[in-house]
């Protein structure tokens, strides 16, 4: 299929039903997951178990339509929480593929850094230098001004899943082993940049 896959928000979503768009087009962006996404077909209606919030997913025509709210005759699956994004155990064969493009490869650390970057430099309050450490690679990259740098260091796979916008929250990436050096109005200003990753506004 060529061009660019459907995938369609309501007027005025929700951060669940942003977030969800936003990991589907990384997953239209994969051959293998792009081909999945395309052939589906049916609804599927997702639920959070840390608040309020649940969406309904269309599959149809090649595409998908995203929604707040359950659909009237849907059953809800439960998002499993603090996972990005996990569905409780269902023999439901659209559900499992909808799992599939919702967990779409995490991209390199340099890359999710570097597009982190990209995304957030020159917004009000972001640091004018970023300094990322990877331990487990003993190497670093830097952005921006040498000085004063906002730090990052942390394994290579939980400085990929914060700068591609996973973790429910910048500060979540704290309990899997990131740490920052920096001021607090500068870890206020990462929170912010985290989401408008995680939500792909």
């Amino acid at each position: 299929m060529s061009g660019a896959v459907r995938i369609e928000v309501e007027a005025d979503p929700t951060p669940l039903v942003l977030s969800l768009a936003r990991v589907l087009r990384e997953s239209a962006a994969v051959p293998e997951l792009r081909d999945l996404l395309t052939g589906l077909t049916g609804t599927v209606a997702l639920r959070s178990q840390l608040d309020a919030q649940a969406a309904t997913l269309l599959f149809a025509e090649g595409g998908v339509d995203i929604h707040h709210g359950v659909d009237e005759g849907v059953e809800a699956i439960p998002l499993v929480p603090y996972s990005d994004y996990a569905l409780a155990a269902t023999p439901d064969e659209l559900a499992s593929a909808v799992q599939t493009l919702l967990n779409p490869p995490v991209p390199a650390w340099r890359d999710a850094a570097s597009s982190f970057w990209a995304a957030n430099h020159g917004s009000t309050g972001f640091p004018e230098g970023l300094r990322v450490v990877c331990q487990t690679e003993e190497e670093e990259i830097r952005f921006g001004e040498d000085a004063p740098a906002y730090e990052v260091h942390g394994p290579a796979d939980a400085l990929a899943a914060v700068f591609s916008g996973r973790g429910e929250t910048f500060l979540f990436a704290i309990a899997t082993g990131v740490t920052v050096v920096g001021s607090v109005a500068h870890l206020s200003a990462m929170c912010g940049a985290h989401w408008k990753v995680r939500f792909g506004v």
